[in-house]
């Protein structure tokens, strides 16, 4: 059964793709209705974390949205291969690797982009902006700490602690043997922890200059 209009233009407008035809959207698959179902889905439950699995591998904000299409185009012409219950670790093994690649490939071209502007307080009892902007400048440090480290260990450490992945879901995700992904996340860890006392103590330091 070919993918319903309704649901063409929903998985359309999440992948960013024409619905009516252009030659982004020819290499769509023809999808059943369990399929379609299933992709649509996945996307609602799983988008945002894809999204920022590019996001925490150091991509822009808008390249990081393009990756995430990207993953999701390749689950779609996988679905029969991705088990039941196993879609979020598919998607974020994918989603991993084509944002490591991209970075490598913009590597001398990609800058710190600033992260997403502070939220509105649109409700009674809202975040006052001084915890906002505290929330906003501790992730811009987590940001740049994980892009000091290398791709294998920021890999297994964002998967682990940020996407709570277990060990044999990243090690099924990276395509790696489960003790190589125990092996990296200790690695990961203890780098993550370093650079943490190393940054602290040049914070404290300049705290203490006159």
């Amino acid at each position: 059964m070919p993918m319903s209009d309704a649901m063409r233009l929903e998985t359309s407008r999440a992948l960013g793709t024409d619905p009516h035809g252009s030659s982004d959207f020819a290499d769509f698959p023809s999808l059943t209705a369990e399929q379609e179902h299933r992709l649509a889905w996945m996307l609602n439950a799983h988008f945002a974390s894809v999204w920022r699995a590019g996001r925490r591998v150091g991509l822009p904000n808008a390249q990081a949205e393009e990756n995430a299409q990207e993953a999701f185009a390749i689950a779609a012409r996988k679905l029969d291969r991705i088990a039941q219950g196993r879609e979020r670790a598919f998607l974020l093994g994918v989603a991993v690797r084509l944002a490591a690649n991209a970075r490598r490939r913009l590597a001398t071209r990609i800058e710190q982009v600033a992260l997403d502007p502070l939220e509105h307080e649109a409700t009674d009892g809202a975040p006052l902006a001084e915890e906002l902007l505290a929330r906003k400048q501790q992730r811009a440090l987590l940001d740049r700490i994980l892009q000091s480290m290398s791709d294998v260990l920021r890999e297994v450490l964002m998967l682990y602690e940020i996407e709570d992945l277990s060990l044999p879901e990243i090690a099924e995700a990276l395509e790696i043997p489960e003790g190589t992904a125990a092996s990296r996340l200790r690695r990961a860890r203890q780098d993550f922890s370093q650079k943490i006392g190393r940054l602290s103590a040049r914070l404290a330091h300049s705290r203490e200059e006159p």
